[in-house]
């Protein structure tokens, strides 16, 4: 309410149906971080234009159902109901730099309040949610730093004594390794999430359903002490202790949010496709465990805050549209000599990793063995090998000691993996 009295252009939401936390023109960011930090996300109205909306969106359509027909696996990230879903990475067609610049005029510096200093972004996609994709599970992008910390089960050794001459470094590795683990809980980096509405979003579009303030390690635990968000929306109302607000934007609009707070895609009922531009930015600090990494290789590591705008030169791919004789997709990752090689020494699931994200889950199918998470519950694919390795592991398998992330759909079923194996 105070924060509703000093913008004068933020409204609190009192039912899911509701408006929810908006500030369409507001330039006290300071305010707006404090709201980003209590809340967990805002909502800006009419960050891009009408214009660049509708030639980005007919882009995005246009590049996603050519890279499907083409079986370009390669251009989309992994995404809740992919078979309704699509999660495409975006080159730097003229549309994406508008786009892009536009993003970086209004929330860059928010989110280089908010994130304590130069973002980068990593993650650069247009989400596209069919008629008829259901309801995804409750989730969050990436894990509470806390989070972590509590369910690493290290055994921590304080100590403030110095080394003696006769003791070996490996004897400092506890203490080493206890110091890893506490920055990861006060260290974590913070990654703020855009979403762009690129058509206007009604509520049988499946808009995106976001709960307040629950950004939290108490939220987390509640989310994991549920099975990892094996939860309705209903049923996360209770649990989380807040009603959901549905992002129901217009074009142009974007919600901003801390890639920690909980939210699901919403049931997609209507006939018509919902097209979201999908802008993640990273601040300083060690990377956190998610998923929020869907960018092409080639522009990892090359965008942050600071360098927009980029200047028009570099858009260095052309936008598909209805006058193009054809689509043109970004060329196909080259992979280094001998990559092929040692690829097929392994299984498919191990082969398949992403330089700047968790590994791949790849179907079912295609796997050889499988071992269960003891902190996510959830199986991941292996080989034979390493399957038996694994499970004797001391305190338990982790995702992570396979390149995934707990934050990762399993992809199939428990009946369909007891089925294969």
């Amino acid at each position: 309410a105070i924060l509703a009295a000093a913008l004068g252009a933020i409204s609190t939401p009192t039912c899911s149906g509701d408006a929810f936390v908006m500030a369409p023109a507001a330039d006290d960011n300071t305010a707006l971080a404090e709201q980003l930090h209590a809340e967990g996300y805002v909502v800006l109205r009419g960050v891009l234009s009408a214009e660049d909306c509708d030639a980005l969106r007919e882009h995005v359509l246009r590049s996603s159902d050519e890279a499907k027909r083409l079986g370009r696996d390669d251009l989309f990230g992994e995404i809740q109901d992919g078979d309704r879903r699509t999660d495409l990475k975006l080159d730097l067609c003229p549309p994406v730099v508008r786009s892009l610049n536009s993003f970086g005029s209004r929330c860059g510096p928010l989110l280089q309040e908010v994130t304590g200093g130069d973002s980068r972004v990593v993650e650069l996609a247009a989400i596209t949610s069919n008629g008829g994709a259901v309801q995804q599970r409750v989730h969050a992008d990436t894990m509470h730093g806390v989070t972590r910390f509590l369910q690493s089960d290290v055994s921590l050794h304080h100590t403030t004594r110095e080394r003696g001459a006769d003791e070996s470094d490996d004897e400092d590795a506890p203490e080493d390794i206890g110091n890893i683990i506490r920055a990861v809980a006060t260290d974590t980096a913070l990654i703020f999430t855009s979403l762009v509405a690129l058509q206007d979003v009604e509520p049988d579009m499946g808009p995106t359903h976001v709960w307040p303030a629950t950004h939290t390690v108490g939220h987390h635990a509640t989310l994991w002490g549920k099975g990892g968000g094996n939860i309705s929306v209903e049923d996360a109302d209770k649990s989380f202790g807040v009603a959901h607000r549905q992002m129901t934007l217009s074009k142009g609009d974007l919600v901003l949010y801390d890639s920690r707070v909980m939210h699901c895609g919403g049931a997609n009922t209507s006939e018509k496709q919902r097209s979201v531009l999908c802008i993640s930015c990273m601040g300083p600090g060690i990377r956190p465990d998610g998923s929020t990494w869907t960018m092409l290789s080639s522009l990892r590591n090359q965008l942050s805050l600071n360098k927009l705008p980029l200047p028009e030169s570099s858009a260095c791919a052309p936008a598909n549209s209805a006058s193009c004789e054809e689509v043109e997709l970004p060329p196909p990752p080259k992979h280094k000599a001998g990559a092929a090689a040692d690829a097929a020494g392994k299984s498919s699931a191990a082969a398949a990793r992403d330089p700047d994200g968790p590994k791949r889950i790849p179907p079912v199918s295609e796997w050889d063995a499988a071992v269960q998470c003891t902190l996510c519950r959830r199986w991941r694919p292996c080989s034979v090998v390493e399957a038996a390795k694994l499970t004797g592991v001391e305190n338990g398998f982790q995702c992570p000691l396979l390149g995934h992330s707990c934050m990762q759909e399993q992809s199939c079923t428990d009946d369909e993996i007891d089925a294969l194996f």
